[in-house]
């Protein structure tokens, strides 16, 4: 019975016992793999009369057998490497002992390992093919390009991207419409996984090594400038200010004093004379006015005085 193993051990080896073994990213597949580059149902394997088949599901980034691209229906016998993208799986027969790399997959495989870096189309006919990055790719309407994207405003010759020390780079070549990264126009940056790298309407998407990101690259322009510190100086608080003398005290209105009226001098009553038929009154009537009482005091002493001394001398 064969066996599908892969080539960098991610996921655990299994036997082929069904007829019909469906790979792809989504999760109904027989085989899940997980990867950028993979479609949601990217291929299949058959069994037919005792022989093992592979048949591409119409993927965007292609099925490959032992470095080949295939299209429609190809055998597959112990030994050979099925590629998925960049995801290699070898059917072994275990029977036979271990299995035999394939010349031209071996090279591959013996190349020194580099981290592997990814540009993913999100945008137009393209949209979610992924395209590798192994060295120096120019983008451009030019169909020598190594990666041809449509567009009225992307320039013949529009971009490069580049590995630097295992660093992915892109870098303008003087395009009329510019690049952008994260919605930055620049002409030459760094990038790290899940940038967004834009060139007209064509927009790509970064898929680099796991955590791998750029250094942050940065204009002067850009930096917040410090001031080196400087001791403060004691400052004296201010002088407390003068009090504001109080307001002078308004003196309550007075009443008005009440005005004097002059005493007047007491008035006798005017004594009118009786008629002779009519008898003289015993005693004048008092005066009405308090004013008339000090005359009256007067005399009463003086008859009392003129009394008294009578008594005494007779």
């Amino acid at each position: 019975m064969l066996k599908l193993q892969f080539l960098d051990n991610r996921q655990p080896s299994m036997w082929l016992v069904d007829q019909r073994l469906s790979i792809g990213r989504d999760k109904t597949n027989s085989l899940v793999i997980n990867d950028e580059g993979v479609s949601v149902f990217h291929a299949e394997l058959r069994q037919e009369d005792g022989k093992l088949y592979i048949w591409d599901s119409g993927s965007v980034n292609g099925t490959f057998l032992n470095g080949e691209k295939i299209t429609g229906k190809r055998e597959v016998h112990a030994g050979d490497v099925i590629r998925f993208h960049l995801i290699d799986v070898q059917i072994v027969d275990p029977s036979k002992g271990p299995a035999v790399l394939p010349a031209a997959v071996k090279r591959e495989v013996d190349k020194p390992a580099q981290p592997q870096w990814q540009i993913k189309a999100m945008t137009g006919t393209t949209s979610g093919k992924m395209y590798l990055v192994d060295g120096t790719k120019v983008i451009g309407r030019d169909p020598g390009c190594d990666i041809m994207v449509t567009g009225a405003h992307v320039s013949r010759r529009h971009a490069e991207l580049s590995l630097r020390s295992g660093q992915l780079w892109v870098k303008d070549l003087g395009s009329s419409n510019g690049s952008f990264v994260n919605g930055k126009r620049n002409d030459e940056v760094a990038l790290k996984n899940g940038d967004e790298v834009k060139f007209d309407a064509m927009t790509f998407k970064v898929v680099g090594p796991a955590g791998a990101a750029a250094e942050e690259s940065f204009d002067e322009a850009d930096m917040t400038q410090f001031r080196p510190a400087v001791a403060a100086k004691p400052v004296a608080p201010p002088p407390a200010p003068a009090p504001k003398p109080a307001p002078a005290a308004v003196a309550a209105p007075q009443p008005a004093p009440a005005p004097v009226i002059p005493a007047q001098a007491p008035v006798a009553p005017r004594q009118v004379p009786a008629p002779a038929s009519a008898p003289a009154p015993a005693a004048a009537a008092p005066a009405k006015s308090g004013g008339g009482l000090g005359p009256l005091v007067l005399i009463v002493l003086v008859v009392l005085a003129a009394v008294a001394g009578f008594f005494i001398f007779k």
